[in-house]
């Protein structure tokens, strides 16, 4: 799938199947017209955005162009349609790993299912550390999948520049509002110690179906 058009009227808008953002962002399932395939579309309320959530957004479309990866939820087009911001990117129809839970497996996803998904994470952290980038925000309904199986990783708002005057930094302790700062300073260098804070939150956040083996 390539890049589409930058016009609002290509896409015929369905249903809503998500908000965000505090409630400035509307998600629609939409058809682009040209070919009939589903896409989802974000269209963010600009007048209602304050500079900060501005500068987030800014943030994203600019690595959004940077990364090219099966693992990261790309965008397929971003253009302004009168206020609104419209960001166009594939559907993906089992949506978040928060939504299956919700609503299909209440009772938890097996051991094998979960160590799938993470793979699937993993893949995607490794090329945004080799970028020379961190993401801030790795958490259930930041974890996508398609109808054939494919991991997406999104919240690329969350993502922070290790580069620093040219260089890559070493040490990372600048998470700005509303990302609340970490418990400890953590380095770079150390890129797998630096996310098990985070995959020890999605791998509890994520309930398990079968018990974990007794130590």
């Amino acid at each position: 799938m390539g890049s589409f058009l930058r016009d609002n009227n290509a896409y015929e808008l369905r249903s809503v199947i998500g908000r965000g953002l505090e409630d400035l962002m509307t998600v629609n399932l939409a058809r682009y017209k040209p070919t009939g395939e589903y896409v989802a579309i974000r269209r963010i309320d600009l007048d209602s955005c304050t500079n900060d959530m501005v500068n987030y957004l800014q943030g994203e479309l600019h690595v959004s162009k940077l990364f090219h990866h099966p693992c990261i939820l790309p965008h397929k087009s971003v253009f302004i349609a009168e206020n609104e911001l419209w960001v166009i990117t594939p559907f993906v129809a089992y949506g978040s790993a928060r939504d299956l839970i919700s609503t299909h497996f209440t009772d938890g996803l097996s051991e094998q299912t979960i160590a799938y998904i993470l793979l699937g994470v993993l893949r995607a952290l490794e090329y945004i550390h080799q970028m020379g980038y961190v993401h801030r925000s790795v958490k259930a309904s930041h974890i996508l999948i398609s109808a054939d199986g494919q991991v997406y990783l999104s919240g690329l708002r969350s993502i922070f520049s290790l580069i620093r005057h040219g260089q890559r930094a070493r040490v990372v302790h600048d998470f700005p509002h509303p990302h609340p700062p970490p418990e400890e300073t953590r380095t770079a260098e150390h890129s797998v110690l630096t996310f098990m804070p985070l995959w020890n939150f999605v791998y509890r956040e994520i309930p398990r179906k079968d018990p974990l083996p007794a130590l």
